[in-house]
């Protein structure tokens, strides 16, 4: 069984500027991280939810990449468009294909060129077995995520084509609204993989602040109050995270790649829209203080399993955690086990520093 879903990936960024150009390039590196982080499962829950899927989290994931570059008529710059994080994903005997795109703005060309991107990863996966007499071309289901509040977009864009002789093929393309999501919903829907992403609700603030004809005191006032405002927001996002972690939907891992993810955006808005005060340094202070926590946490908790299990056998120390976790009562597992009072004790105080990490 192989499910073909396409899931087209573009910032989007489209500056005639070659600064903006380059940081345009170093938005898609971002999103790039965010979507490769070695954690399966925040990928998978996100996946299951946007396609009503059923992928388990023992499925294999893998990443080919491609990028697509197209050249603006009567214009000598390149502007490049992404299509390149293709996700396969092999669960038994169903392979499920994926290739994401993300926008932070809406263009009319969309439809087209998500059309054309389905059809090219169509060619490449192609079944050539019988070919003699019909090649099949099995077209992925797009689905584009649309950062940004647009005005106007709706859940499906429709494509209908003509071949020829009054032959239609019709091309239904899925919208996801990310500005209509907060933190809460994300986290409801399984979607606190775009937890980072929250703050590009004041991109276009500051965009609008940042082109304005208004004198400079006023814009450096009016972006001030924006900033303010992202540090909520940061704040805000970087205690779901860490809720999220709390509650064993992420690793440290992934708790750490997400906060690199804050990070490299909060750079990108400074480079973007200028400094106001130390707000990367306060960024980063406030990334460490809800993560360093996190990180002595899980080391005391490493530190006193190695501990006990220097003092009673490994094997033995398994066994334990496992009764404990199975509710089986402590007069039960000292009969089994041989351990004493002091040594169940001290697991307890390990399987509860480490929560369901």
């Amino acid at each position: 069984m192989n499910i073909y879903k396409n899931f087209c990936y573009n910032t989007n960024f489209i500056n005639e500027d070659k600064e903006e150009y380059k940081s345009y390039l170093q938005m898609d590196a971002i999103m790039k991280k965010l979507f490769s982080i070695k954690n399966p499962i925040p990928i998978i829950d996100f996946l299951n939810s946007i396609y009503g899927d059923n992928i388990s989290y023992n499925a294999k994931i893998t990443y080919s990449d491609k990028e697509i570059i197209n050249r603006k008529n009567n214009s000598n710059k390149l502007i490049s468009f992404y299509a390149d994080m293709y996700i396969t994903i092999t669960d038994g005997n169903d392979v499920y294909e994926y290739a994401l795109e993300f926008q932070t703005i809406f263009d009319k060309e969309i439809a087209v060129r998500v059309f054309r991107y389905s059809f090219e990863r169509a060619v490449k996966l192609a079944d050539y077995s019988n070919a003699k007499e019909r090649i099949k071309l099995k077209m992925p289901e797009p689905y584009i995520i649309i950062i940004e509040e647009i005005e106007g977009v709706k859940d499906t864009i429709k494509l209908k084509m003509e071949f020829g002789k009054g032959v239609i093929f019709n091309y239904d393309i899925k919208i996801l609204k990310y500005w209509t999501y907060d933190l809460k919903k994300l986290y409801n829907e399984n979607m606190y993989l775009l937890y980072p992403l929250q703050i590009f609700k004041l991109r276009k603030k500051m965009n609008e602040v940042s082109y304005s004809k208004n004198p400079e005191e006023i814009k450096k006032f009016e972006m001030f109050r924006l900033y303010e405002e992202m540090l909520v927001i940061l704040k805000d996002t970087l205690t779901a995270i860490d809720k999220a972690y709390e509650d064993g939907k992420i690793e440290i891992s992934d708790y750490d790649e997400m906060n690199i993810v804050i990070e490299n955006l909060n750079s990108y808005f400074i480079n973007m829209y200028g400094k106001y005060r130390d707000f990367d340094l306060e960024v980063e202070s406030m990334v460490k203080s809800f993560y360093d926590p996190r990180i002595e946490e899980k080391g005391m908790a490493r530190g006193m399993a190695e501990g006990i299990e220097k003092g009673i056998e490994k094997a033995k120390f398994d066994v334990v955690q496992n009764m404990l976790a199975d509710g089986e009562s402590e007069e039960k597992i000292k009969k089994y086990t041989g351990v004493s009072d002091k040594d169940i004790e001290g697991i307890k105080k390990v399987i509860e520093t480490q929560g369901k990490h």
